[in-house]
């Protein structure tokens, strides 16, 4: 795991506001089950139970977060001095 890695439960919820500002995820209860996940650390699972958030979507999301992450990652370069 990488240093810019989402860790379950340790994503601050700011963190989570702007990727997700970054992609098209819209739907409520999968958004709430994202952020149960990241921002909690509750398993995927129990958030798409406790949220009513279908699994496959949150699957899908969830890997469109990353993506969004990866992608802020990479530009970090052209931000920050070394």
């Amino acid at each position: 795991m990488g240093v810019y890695d989402l860790v379950p439960g340790s994503v601050p919820d700011e963190h989570f506001e702007l990727l997700l500002a970054g992609t098209d995820i819209r739907g409520e209860k999968v958004v709430e089950a994202l952020r149960q996940h990241l921002v909690s650390g509750v398993t995927p699972k129990e958030a798409c139970e406790q949220t009513g958030a279908n699994r496959g979507q949150f699957s899908l999301r969830l890997k469109g977060i990353a993506d969004e992450n990866a992608r802020v990652v990479s530009m970090l370069k052209f931000y920050v001095k070394a």
